[in-house]
Protein backbone atom coordinates (compact mmCIF):
# COMPACT_ATOMS: atom_id res chain seq x y z
CA UNK A 1 0.00 0.00 0.00
CA UNK A 2 2.98 2.66 1.03
CA UNK A 3 4.57 1.54 -2.56
CA UNK A 4 0.90 2.39 -4.48
CA UNK A 5 1.02 5.55 -2.62
CA UNK A 6 4.52 6.52 -3.49
CA UNK A 7 4.02 5.73 -7.18
CA UNK A 8 0.85 7.67 -7.61
CA UNK A 9 2.82 10.92 -5.54
CA UNK A 10 5.80 10.08 -8.46
CA UNK A 11 3.85 10.10 -11.29
CA UNK A 12 1.73 13.33 -10.15
CA UNK A 13 5.15 15.18 -9.73
CA UNK A 14 5.97 13.89 -13.93
CA UNK A 15 2.79 15.66 -15.60
CA UNK A 16 3.68 18.58 -13.21
CA UNK A 17 7.10 19.16 -14.39
CA UNK A 18 5.78 17.95 -18.48
CA UNK A 19 6.51 20.70 -20.69
CA UNK A 20 3.75 19.20 -22.76
CA UNK A 21 1.69 19.75 -20.07
CA UNK A 22 -1.85 21.42 -21.84
CA UNK A 23 -1.69 24.74 -19.24
CA UNK A 24 2.04 25.55 -20.82
CA UNK A 25 -0.08 25.93 -24.01
CA UNK A 26 -2.87 28.35 -22.98
CA UNK A 27 -3.18 31.96 -23.60
CA UNK A 28 -1.12 34.25 -20.93
CA UNK A 29 -3.50 36.15 -18.49
CA UNK A 30 -4.40 39.69 -18.58
CA UNK A 31 -2.04 40.02 -15.52
CA UNK A 32 1.16 37.93 -16.80
CA UNK A 33 1.02 40.21 -20.11
CA UNK A 34 1.11 43.58 -17.83
CA UNK A 35 4.04 42.06 -15.56
CA UNK A 36 5.79 41.26 -18.53
CA UNK A 37 5.49 44.92 -19.85
CA UNK A 38 6.36 46.21 -16.86
CA UNK A 39 9.56 44.04 -17.32
CA UNK A 40 10.34 45.66 -20.61
CA UNK A 41 9.66 48.81 -19.78
CA UNK A 42 11.75 48.57 -17.05
CA UNK A 43 14.84 47.42 -19.39
CA UNK A 44 14.41 49.80 -21.51
CA UNK A 45 14.41 52.44 -19.32
CA UNK A 46 17.47 51.25 -17.64
CA UNK A 47 19.02 51.05 -21.06
CA UNK A 48 18.78 54.52 -21.82
CA UNK A 49 19.69 55.38 -18.10
CA UNK A 50 23.05 53.39 -18.75
CA UNK A 51 23.44 55.83 -22.45
CA UNK A 52 26.65 57.39 -21.78
CA UNK A 53 26.69 61.35 -23.97
CA UNK A 54 29.45 60.57 -25.83
CA UNK A 55 28.20 57.49 -27.23
CA UNK A 56 24.86 59.09 -28.51
CA UNK A 57 26.72 61.75 -29.98
CA UNK A 58 29.13 59.06 -31.88
CA UNK A 59 25.90 57.11 -33.23
CA UNK A 60 24.20 59.58 -34.36
CA UNK A 61 26.92 61.11 -36.33
CA UNK A 62 27.35 57.44 -37.57
CA UNK A 63 23.74 57.40 -38.51
CA UNK A 64 23.97 60.65 -40.06
CA UNK A 65 27.25 59.99 -42.49
CA UNK A 66 26.26 56.55 -43.49
CA UNK A 67 22.56 58.74 -44.60
CA UNK A 68 25.26 61.39 -46.09
CA UNK A 69 27.05 58.20 -48.42
CA UNK A 70 23.92 56.77 -49.41
CA UNK A 71 22.16 60.02 -50.38
CA UNK A 72 24.69 61.21 -51.88
CA UNK A 73 24.55 65.00 -50.28
CA UNK A 74 24.30 66.94 -47.51
CA UNK A 75 22.99 70.16 -46.63
CA UNK A 76 26.70 71.59 -47.95
CA UNK A 77 26.05 70.37 -51.12
CA UNK A 78 22.53 71.67 -51.59
CA UNK A 79 22.49 75.34 -53.83
CA UNK A 80 19.31 77.64 -52.68
CA UNK A 81 20.65 80.53 -55.08
CA UNK A 82 19.40 80.22 -58.67
CA UNK A 83 21.91 79.27 -61.15
CA UNK A 84 21.54 81.67 -63.91
CA UNK A 85 22.22 80.47 -67.66
CA UNK A 86 21.09 81.63 -71.51
CA UNK A 87 18.11 80.39 -72.71
CA UNK A 88 19.38 77.88 -75.66
CA UNK A 89 18.30 74.83 -77.28
CA UNK A 90 19.72 71.66 -74.70
CA UNK A 91 20.18 71.68 -71.45
CA UNK A 92 21.13 69.23 -68.76
CA UNK A 93 20.40 69.47 -64.76
CA UNK A 94 20.56 67.00 -62.06
CA UNK A 95 17.22 65.96 -59.85
CA UNK A 96 16.78 64.05 -56.38
CA UNK A 97 14.14 62.46 -55.76
CA UNK A 98 14.26 64.18 -51.97
CA UNK A 99 13.66 68.12 -53.74
CA UNK A 100 11.26 69.68 -55.71
CA UNK A 101 13.11 71.93 -58.52
CA UNK A 102 12.05 75.12 -60.16
CA UNK A 103 13.20 76.12 -63.93
CA UNK A 104 12.25 79.56 -64.72
CA UNK A 105 12.42 80.24 -68.44
CA UNK A 106 12.74 83.77 -69.92
CA UNK A 107 10.41 86.27 -68.51
CA UNK A 108 7.59 86.56 -70.97
CA UNK A 109 7.86 82.87 -72.10
CA UNK A 110 4.85 81.18 -71.80
CA UNK A 111 4.70 77.32 -71.63
CA UNK A 112 2.42 75.17 -74.29
CA UNK A 113 3.22 71.73 -73.03
CA UNK A 114 6.26 69.78 -71.04
CA UNK A 115 6.54 66.08 -71.89
CA UNK A 116 8.98 63.84 -70.01
CA UNK A 117 10.12 60.36 -70.69
CA UNK A 118 10.24 58.94 -67.68
CA UNK A 119 7.22 59.66 -65.27
CA UNK A 120 7.59 61.86 -62.54
CA UNK A 121 6.07 62.47 -59.39
CA UNK A 122 5.31 66.08 -60.13
CA UNK A 123 5.77 67.82 -63.54
CA UNK A 124 3.79 70.91 -63.25
CA UNK A 125 3.97 74.03 -65.17
CA UNK A 126 2.60 77.72 -65.55
CA UNK A 127 3.64 80.41 -67.79
CA UNK A 128 7.43 80.55 -67.76
CA UNK A 129 7.65 78.20 -64.57
CA UNK A 130 7.99 74.39 -64.23
CA UNK A 131 7.90 72.42 -60.96
CA UNK A 132 9.89 68.93 -61.07
CA UNK A 133 9.89 66.54 -58.40
CA UNK A 134 11.72 62.83 -59.61
CA UNK A 135 10.42 59.41 -58.46
CA UNK A 136 12.41 57.69 -56.06
CA UNK A 137 13.90 55.33 -58.64
CA UNK A 138 14.54 58.14 -60.98
CA UNK A 139 17.83 58.00 -62.88
CA UNK A 140 17.43 59.76 -66.01
CA UNK A 141 14.94 61.26 -68.59
CA UNK A 142 14.25 63.83 -71.36
CA UNK A 143 12.65 66.90 -70.73
CA UNK A 144 10.63 68.31 -74.08
CA UNK A 145 9.51 71.72 -73.24
CA UNK A 146 7.57 73.79 -75.51
CA UNK A 147 7.12 77.58 -75.18
CA UNK A 148 6.46 80.81 -76.89
CA UNK A 149 8.60 83.81 -76.70
CA UNK A 150 8.71 87.02 -78.69
CA UNK A 151 5.77 85.47 -80.13
CA UNK A 152 8.15 82.58 -81.59
CA UNK A 153 7.32 79.12 -80.83
CA UNK A 154 10.99 77.48 -78.87
CA UNK A 155 11.59 73.94 -78.00
CA UNK A 156 14.36 73.30 -75.12
CA UNK A 157 15.49 70.19 -74.66
CA UNK A 158 16.68 69.04 -70.88
CA UNK A 159 18.63 65.86 -70.28
CA UNK A 160 18.06 65.32 -66.71
CA UNK A 161 20.20 63.06 -64.67
CA UNK A 162 19.65 61.95 -61.07
CA UNK A 163 22.24 63.83 -58.44
CA UNK A 164 25.63 62.57 -57.51
CA UNK A 165 28.43 64.11 -55.83
CA UNK A 166 30.74 64.48 -57.59
CA UNK A 167 34.15 66.46 -57.58
CA UNK A 168 32.12 68.68 -54.78
CA UNK A 169 29.52 69.76 -58.00
CA UNK A 170 26.58 71.29 -55.75
CA UNK A 171 22.89 70.12 -56.02
CA UNK A 172 21.20 72.96 -57.99
CA UNK A 173 17.22 73.65 -56.37
CA UNK A 174 16.38 76.73 -58.93
CA UNK A 175 17.47 77.20 -62.89
CA UNK A 176 16.85 80.47 -64.20
CA UNK A 177 16.83 80.83 -67.73
CA UNK A 178 17.61 84.64 -69.33
CA UNK A 179 17.42 85.59 -73.00
CA UNK A 180 20.81 86.39 -73.12
CA UNK A 181 23.55 85.80 -75.75
CA UNK A 182 26.23 82.97 -74.60
CA UNK A 183 29.58 84.34 -74.62
CA UNK A 184 32.66 82.25 -77.02
CA UNK A 185 34.53 80.24 -75.45
CA UNK A 186 37.39 82.38 -76.46
CA UNK A 187 35.80 85.16 -75.25
CA UNK A 188 35.36 83.48 -71.81
CA UNK A 189 39.05 82.56 -71.59
CA UNK A 190 39.83 86.11 -72.54
CA UNK A 191 38.16 87.55 -70.06
CA UNK A 192 39.18 85.39 -67.23
CA UNK A 193 42.50 85.72 -68.05
CA UNK A 194 41.78 89.70 -67.93
CA UNK A 195 40.02 89.17 -64.90
CA UNK A 196 42.43 87.57 -62.40
CA UNK A 197 45.36 88.49 -64.52
CA UNK A 198 46.78 84.62 -64.95
CA UNK A 199 45.43 81.47 -66.92
CA UNK A 200 42.99 78.30 -65.16
CA UNK A 201 45.37 76.51 -62.60
CA UNK A 202 42.33 74.33 -60.88
CA UNK A 203 40.38 71.27 -62.45
CA UNK A 204 37.27 73.62 -62.41
CA UNK A 205 37.53 77.42 -62.56
CA UNK A 206 34.76 79.88 -62.70
CA UNK A 207 33.53 83.17 -63.79
CA UNK A 208 30.66 85.06 -63.93
CA UNK A 209 30.00 87.63 -66.33
CA UNK A 210 26.90 89.62 -67.02
CA UNK A 211 25.27 86.97 -64.51
CA UNK A 212 25.97 84.15 -66.35
CA UNK A 213 28.01 81.59 -64.83
CA UNK A 214 31.13 79.92 -67.01
CA UNK A 215 33.23 76.92 -66.13
CA UNK A 216 36.70 76.34 -67.53
CA UNK A 217 37.20 72.25 -66.83
CA UNK A 218 40.50 70.77 -67.59
CA UNK A 219 39.28 67.73 -69.45
CA UNK A 220 42.20 65.62 -71.50
CA UNK A 221 38.95 64.05 -73.16
CA UNK A 222 37.07 66.42 -74.36
CA UNK A 223 38.31 69.48 -73.95
CA UNK A 224 38.89 71.59 -77.44
CA UNK A 225 41.28 74.53 -76.20
CA UNK A 226 44.68 73.21 -75.82
CA UNK A 227 46.54 75.84 -73.24
CA UNK A 228 50.29 75.34 -71.61
CA UNK A 229 50.29 71.26 -72.22
CA UNK A 230 45.99 70.77 -71.11
CA UNK A 231 42.83 70.39 -72.91
CA UNK A 232 40.08 72.76 -71.29
CA UNK A 233 36.60 73.11 -72.20
CA UNK A 234 34.49 76.04 -71.36
CA UNK A 235 30.79 75.91 -70.69
CA UNK A 236 28.00 76.16 -68.07
CA UNK A 237 25.74 73.27 -68.65
CA UNK A 238 24.65 74.60 -71.88
CA UNK A 239 24.55 72.75 -75.02
CA UNK A 240 24.40 74.87 -78.38
CA UNK A 241 23.20 72.74 -82.10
Amino acid sequence: MKRLILLVLFLSFINAQSPLDPKNFSMPSKKELQNNKDIEDLKTNNFYLNLDESEINETLSQDRNIREAFDGFSQREINYKPVIRPIASMDTISLHPYFTFTLLLPAGSVISHIDSSVAMAVLKYENNAVLIRANADFQISNLTILYKLNNKNQVLNILANKYEKINGEKLNLLYQYENNQKLDKMQVLHTYIKEYGNYPTQKYSYIDIGGVTYRIVEDNKYGDIFLRGKLYRIDNNVIHK
